[in-house]
Parts: C-alpha cells; structure tokens; sequence
C-alpha cells in the first residue's frame, strides 16, 4: 500500500485540485481544477459571488484533501496490522466494518436536477449581466441581495406548492 505524507498532501492542496491528483482521485481532482479556473473566469462578470464561491472551494478542496489523506493513512495502519498476523481487529474498525466498507467512502453524488437548477440560475445571471451591462451595478445600487432573496423565497414557494404530494391520505385545498 503506497502511503501518501500528510504534510505534502497540505502543500499540494494549497493550488485547487492538485492535492487529489497526488493522493490519487484524479477526477475529483480535474474537477476542483475545472470548477476553479471557471470560477477565476467568471469573476469580472459577477465578483461578489464568483469570489465567494472560489473562496468556498478552496477552502472545501483542501480539506477535504486532509480528510482523504487522514483516511489512506489509518487504512494503511490497518492494513499492516492484519498483515502482520494479529487475530483481533479492533479499533479503528471491527472485520465488519471493513467488508462492509469496500474502500474509501465515496461522497454522495449531486442531484442534477439541482445541479442543473444552479447551471441555469448561473448562466441566467451572467447572460443578463452581459445583455445589460448596467443591471448589475443598478442592482447593487438598489439592494440586491434583498432582491435575490425574494426571488429565491418566490421560486422555493412555487416549487413547494407545485411539487407531488407523496404522501397518501392528504387531501388538496
């Protein structure tokens, strides 16, 4: 089992994406790179939130890094000590744990319904920031983040009163 330094994962994961590389979760790793490079594009059309979704990212990435390295090297400690020939497992995992784990815990997949959702919600804003060059300073001037707040309390109650009513028994008004 190839063990990884913790202290060199930090560095590389310093510069989005590469720390993944080197631990070797190549495509989260061109993932984060794609995701940063996009959001360092996309920042002269809209700063304040391009900016803080890069800061976002990067402080996830590198984290997340640490936490994937953290794992390798307590499944390696595991590993040489059933190598070894010990007959109890104990801590960290018991024999169940580790059949049932099958390797590293893989996060939960995005819904693309709301991947989809934030794509169009994106593209939507920069399309009219670039349309109308003057909505957007107009917007700042006049309080936009009251104004996305209501149009995101007026699509999250639509969506709400639109959606399926899974559960039986209830009644429409």
């Amino acid at each position: 089992m190839i063990r990884k330094r913790k202290w060199l994962t930090f560095m590389f994961a310093l510069l989005p994406g590469v720390g993944h590389l080197y631990l070797g979760f190549t495509k989260k790793g061109i993932q984060i790179m794609i995701a940063a490079c996009v959001s360092i594009i996309l920042i002269p059309s809209i700063p304040l939130i391009f900016s803080f979704a890069l800061a976002i990212l990067w402080f996830y990435q590198l984290f997340d890094a640490l936490q994937k390295a953290t794992w390798m090297k307590a499944a390696a400690a595991e590993h040489d000590r059933m190598m070894m020939g010990h007959d109890t497992f104990g801590y960290p995992w018991t024999m169940q744990d580790l059949m049932a784990a099958g390797g590293y815990p893989r996060d939960n997949q995005l819904n693309p319904f709301w991947t989809g959702v934030g794509c169009v919600i994106v593209g939507a804003m920069v399309l009219l920031t670039t349309v109308f060059p003057g909505l957007w300073s107009w917007l700042l001037q006049e309080n936009a983040a009251s104004i996305l707040l209501a149009i995101a309390l007026i699509g999250y109650g639509l969506m709400l009163l639109f959606r399926k009513n899974d559960r039986k028994g209830n009644e429409a008004l």
